[in-house]
């Protein structure tokens, strides 16, 4: 509307400028105009200002009331008491590079996507993103003894009675939107509040959705952040996969006519103990993904320290049934079919390495709650230290004690010791850092967190049995194909490149997840979408760098596991059905990390049981056995399931709503 429009708006509130609610009157009407019109003009509120008072002063009405400086005057006097804002907080957009949508995004087409953003002006811990744009922060309660923050006010009418006339441009542009923008703002004015309430110190858990502006993803960039972040996680886990091989190369060096027997018993210890202790302790801690993830990403990071406590609570009720399980190794191998010496054996080495299990748990905590904040280089000297100390010590016990097999379970368990234990003098080092997270001990609020951390640990640790579980059967039926000791050594060789291989993928996939659960806690859903994406081709390229080793190199890798020329030549042979499985796998394991950072962990594990249980075992069998294809047959039914999983996965993550993921996770982490 015109100036006279404004002027007499103006003239009506100064008539009641002794009530109660007059300085509310301008304060609305200030307040939304300033909104509104600022995207286009910030001098136009000055001009029509002039305006009104002119018009104001025709029509005999006492301009000391309703001149638009006076109206400005008593607006920002009274919101200064109701409202933090300042001018400082204001957010600073560059129009080259940002695109101003709201969450309620319109049509990428137009250019008339009109922004509105409300913002208090203060600070939290998280409340400035990686993008440089402040993201959605919990609404505060307001103060009890201060006066109401809130007015109640008919939208339409006011909208009418302070719209400004608009530029051609601007009125051409909203005319030809699709769906039309007038429709959309305002539905984003009628709930996007005016005033905030006062701070009070303590955040609202059922907070508005604040729209918030999000910078335009840009894909170099995330690339470089995804590459900086997976490769030292990399080397974390590929570091971690080793002590298992140092302790069967130990045994396997003793001068003993049991060597065979000691080889076994490290072997089949080493298989139970991570189908019934590594595998519970570890899947139930993938809840640690989504939660510190998304925690971290939404600016609660004392949230950290809460689901540290909850899963402290989780593993250690854990820890009970698998201290039961793996103290009678020797009983459940016997009943399994183990030749009794070898069983006898294995038992023996699972109770000496029982006692670092709850140490291995812990560091395990640790290393995600750490890893959720970017924080991976510490990761890699702890791990470098705890398998120093398992060679050296290891080296020691075996062959210069009298300990001998029983010295390399010892050294074993020294070095799971030692991983959360290194982690001490990191923190007395920086206690900055611990105390960013740290909230001291609060058993309360970690019991109440035990629902929704149950609620993503035990599908992501069934994710990791079912995988685990179809490399285990298929291991047993491989003893049953035609000349089974050869068959074994091929199929050995196989499990360790493709382990191997995946724990490349597996770091490339907690990197992903990281980062997919940081954008969605951020409400960044495009980030989170490009950061899914780029995670798949960071894991393709790695494949295929991979791929061209293995393949060049097929006749040399299998000499690192087993000396037999006639085992070496068919597992070199071998080794060319591994390649797609490899390839598919990279792909099958970011996804697997992209669901646990949106928090579909439950998504993840019945894809896996379609993919190893439903297509690859059967199929595989059929292979191996009726067509007689052997050990090749088998991974090539393995290879079909996980094709399978593939399918389904990236259907799921295409289809993805991923501002319904952003709110989900805001839910999640309130």
């Amino acid at each position: 509307m015109g100036a006279d429009d404004e002027g007499g708006n103006s003239g009506n509130n100064g008539s009641h400028s002794q009530d109660a609610p007059a300085w509310a009157d301008y304060a609305v009407a200030a307040g939304l105009r300033r909104v509104v019109k600022d995207c286009e003009d910030p001098s136009s509120s000055s001009k029509s200002g002039r305006a009104s008072v002119d018009v104001a002063a025709a029509e005999g009405v006492d301009a000391s009331d309703t001149t638009w400086k006076s109206a400005v005057d008593k607006w920002r006097a009274q919101s200064s008491t109701l409202s933090p804002r300042n001018g400082s907080a204001k957010r600073k957009t560059h129009p080259a590079q940002w695109h101003l949508q709201p969450q309620h995004r319109y049509d990428r087409k137009t250019e008339a996507a009109l922004a509105l953003s409300v913002d208090g002006g203060h600070r939290s811990p998280g409340a400035q993103s990686r993008s440089g744009l402040r993201t959605p922060q919990p609404a505060e309660e307001p103060d009890a003894e201060s006066p109401s923050s809130t007015v109640s006010i008919d939208v339409e009418s006011l909208v009418a009675s302070t719209s400004l006339p608009e530029s051609p441009a601007v009125a051409q542009a909203l005319q030809s939107a699709s769906p039309p923008v007038r429709t959309q703002t305002k539905r984003i004015m009628e709930r996007a509040p005016l005033l905030r309430p006062l701070p009070s110190g303590a955040n609202d858990p059922d907070w508005e959705f604040r729209y918030a502006l999000e910078a335009r993803p840009d894909t170099r960039e995330e690339f470089a952040k995804l590459s900086a972040l997976s490769y030292p996680v990399i080397v974390t886990y590929v570091l971690e996969f080793l002590p298992g091989i140092v302790s069967m190369t130990l045994v396997g060096h003793l001068e003993s006519p049991l060597t065979k027997e000691y080889v076994g018993g490290v072997s089949l210890s080493t298989m139970f103990m991570n189908l019934t202790g590594v595998a519970f302790g570890f899947g139930l801690a993938t809840a640690m993904d989504t939660l510190c993830a998304q925690a971290y990403g939404a600016g609660k990071p004392m949230k950290l320290g809460i689901y540290l406590q909850s899963g402290f609570i989780v593993l250690g009720v854990t820890v009970i049934p698998v201290f039961l399980l793996n103290w009678y190794t020797t009983e459940f191998l016997l009943w399994m079919g183990q030749p009794a010496d070898v069983a006898v054996l294995a038992g023996r080495f699972s109770r000496l390495v029982l006692p670092g299990i709850p140490f291995l748990y812990a560091y395990e905590l640790f290393k995600k709650l750490l890893q959720a904040q970017n924080v991976v280089l510490p990761m890699v000297f702890i791990a470098v230290l705890s398998n120093v100390v398992n060679i050296v010590l290891g080296v020691y016990l075996t062959f210069y004690t009298s300990l001998g097999y029983d010295g390399a379970a010892i050294a074993r368990t020294v070095a799971n010791v030692v991983l959360p234990g290194s982690l001490i003098p990191l923190f007395l080092w920086r206690p900055e850092v611990f105390r960013q997270w740290w909230p001291g001990w609060k058993l309360a609020q970690a019991l109440q967190h035990l629902r929704a951390f149950l609620t993503l640990g035990i599908p992501g640790m069934f994710m990791m049995l079912l995988e685990w579980w179809s490399f285990e059967i298929m291991a047993a039926f491989v003893g049953l194909l035609p000349h089974s000791v050869v068959a074994i050594s091929v199929h050995s060789v196989l499990v360790g490149v493709s382990t191997l291989t995946f724990n490349f993928f597996l770091g490339i996939s907690v990197a992903t997840n990281i980062r997919v659960g940081n954008y969605v806690g951020s409400n960044q859903p495009e980030h989170a979408k490009m950061a899914a994406s780029l995670g798949m081709a960071l894991a393709l390229a790695v494949s295929a760098l991979l791929a061209v080793v293995v393949a060049s190199t097929r006749y040399v890798l299998p000499m690192v596991f087993i000396n037999d020329e006639t085992s070496v030549v068919l597992a070199g042979h071998a080794l060319l059905f591994l390649l797609p499985y490899q390839l598919l796998d990279a792909v099958n394991s970011v996804m697997q990390g992209v669901f646990r950072g949106t928090g579909r962990n439950a998504l993840g594990a019945y894809i896996n049981l379609f993919a190893y249980f439903a297509i690859g075992l059967p199929f595989g069998l059929y292979l191996a056995f009726p067509l007689r294809f052997g050990v090749e047959g088998l991974w090539l039914g393995l290879t079909a399931g996980i094709f399978g999983g593939c399918c389904v996965s990236v259907y799921k993550i295409f289809a993805t709503d991923w501002e319904d993921m952003a709110d989900a996770a805001r839910v999640r982490t309130s």
